[in-house]
């Protein structure tokens, strides 16, 4: 029997892109999520990347668009269908593998067959068991491979308590990071989690990644038609803003959403030793002044 969030991605998967392009915020979401992504692709073309959680195929075909060849994964199959058909249209001549495979398990794939992962749309905060899914996201990459994911912010979060004056609930929240994704049918409610971008390094961390960068996106929230999207050279300026403060304390207080990189330590690879620093005795001769 399908998940409660696999029947909600499975009823919305057609009209899922034209939801998001109701409001051209998004696609500014999306561009600070690639821009901080991109430092992170392997220069090596050779070995496959995946891209889990892939809904409709945003960032995938984006990647394929770049010259990887791609691995499309979701627990829904009709999200999975739309961006399969997507690949076909946009690149003809190539074939895109794919599997129904959700975060927490992604059993399908060999070990270490990826050299990059990418996790957008916030499956980390959907999975029903994080350890497994860090586990799974571990298992497959490359040694010295990275992952790219992002999840819910827990301050993020804070506002629709606040305005709904549910002071105990913001209270548990902020203390738990447990929400429900309220769809419209009460059979598609789904639980998340919202991190903090400490209990988000922990978990990294945890699964034996270095992390490499934490950022908070978006640094200004500009839903709802802001003026300012619409401009180029406006939109260039707070790009480069998100860029410059992106993994700031500011950002990561204010965003809605967090995206983490971290890398997969290479166990062979010889570990360096720490450098060695001199000590300087206290009461030594002091050189006189313009002495080498």
């Amino acid at each position: 029997m399908p998940s409660s969030n696999e029947r909600y991605h499975d009823r919305i998967a057609a009209r899922y892109d034209d939801v998001y392009k109701k409001d051209a915020y998004w696609a500014y979401y999306h561009e600070v999520s690639w821009q901080d992504l991109k430092p992170s692709l392997p220069r090596d073309l050779s070995r496959p990347v995946l891209d889990v959680g892939c809904g409709t195929g945003l960032f995938g075909l984006r990647l394929m668009k770049s010259g990887y060849t791609v691995v499309f994964s979701d627990l829904s199959r009709k999200m999975l269908d739309v961006a399969l058909r997507k690949a076909g249209e946009q690149f003809p001549s190539r074939e895109a593998d794919a599997a129904v495979a959700d975060i927490t398990d992604l059993e399908p794939f060999e070990d270490e067959r990826f050299s990059f992962v990418v996790a957008q749309g916030d499956p980390l905060s959907f999975s029903t068991d994080r350890r497994r899914a860090w586990r799974n996201l571990h298992r497959v990459l490359a040694p010295n491979g990275c992952a790219v994911v992002s999840v819910d912010s827990r301050f993020g979060g804070c506002q629709p308590f606040v305005g709904r004056n549910d002071l105990e609930g913001l209270e548990d929240f902020l203390a738990k990071g447990a929400g429900t994704w309220l769809a419209d049918r009460a059979e598609e409610r789904f639980p998340f989690h919202a991190f903090t971008p400490t209990s988000l390094r922990q978990e990294a961390e945890r699964a034996g990644f270095d992390v490499v960068r934490v950022i908070g996106k978006t640094m200004f929230d500009l839903r709802g038609g802001h003026p300012w999207i619409d401009d180029l050279k406006t939109r260039r300026r707070l790009l480069a803003m998100e860029k410059r403060y992106g993994a700031t304390e500011l950002a990561l207080g204010r965003a809605h959403h967090l995206q983490i990189t971290v890398r997969k330590r290479d166990a062979e690879a010889p570990q360096r030793a720490e450098p060695r620093t001199e000590r300087v005795r206290r009461g030594g001769r002091r050189r006189k002044k313009g002495a080498r």
